[in-house]
């Protein structure tokens, strides 16, 4: 807990574009007790979300590095500072929305030693129009997305379902 008692969350999204995932950081955002939590919002890049969360006087913080598109030196980058500012901030609780935001934002969380890592599955990378081996690995990813948080929330049965195996599926 911060020095006046309240919880300090971070919500994660990749982008800061106005989208199903967005609206949902943004109305969790909105909707959280303001003498209970302080509330900041990470993102990638400046766009709809930050401008509506700002006319709210909510906090946004943009990651210069984060971006939805793979670049290892960006993703290196983006993953560092991600780290830094976790270290520096000290959230008490991370809520990370989008499969990229996830991934990274699990394991900045663990090396920076945050107590409560949330993971939002609002659908799976491995779903795209890609070739086999890239849905082997996205899937890969985001079983391990699950197993560094602390807790995912899947936002149906079905996104709940995919994560999982078909052989280990009933």
């Amino acid at each position: 807990m911060n020095n006046i008692g309240k919880k300090k969350i971070f919500l994660c999204i990749t982008k800061s574009n106005w989208g199903g995932a967005q609206k949902y950081v943004y109305d969790l955002a909105t909707s959280l007790p303001s003498d209970m939590f302080d509330v900041s919002i990470l993102f990638g890049e400046k766009g709809v979300l930050a401008e509506k969360l700002t006319e709210k006087g909510i906090k946004t913080i943009e990651l210069k590095n984060s971006q939805r598109d793979l670049n290892i030196f960006k993703d290196i980058n983006f993953l560092l500072d991600f780290i830094k500012l976790l270290k520096r901030e000290k959230p008490d609780i991370i809520h990370l929305n989008s499969s990229k935001m996830g991934f990274v934002g699990a394991i900045a969380g663990r090396l920076a030693g945050i107590k409560k890592i949330i993971f939002t599955a609002h659908g799976w990378a491995f779903n795209e129009d890609r070739p086999k081996w890239q849905k082997f690995i996205f899937w890969a990813i985001q079983t391990k997305t699950v197993f560094l948080c602390h807790q995912t929330i899947a936002v149906s049965e079905m996104t709940k379902k995919q994560l999982k195996p078909k052989w280990l599926q009933n």
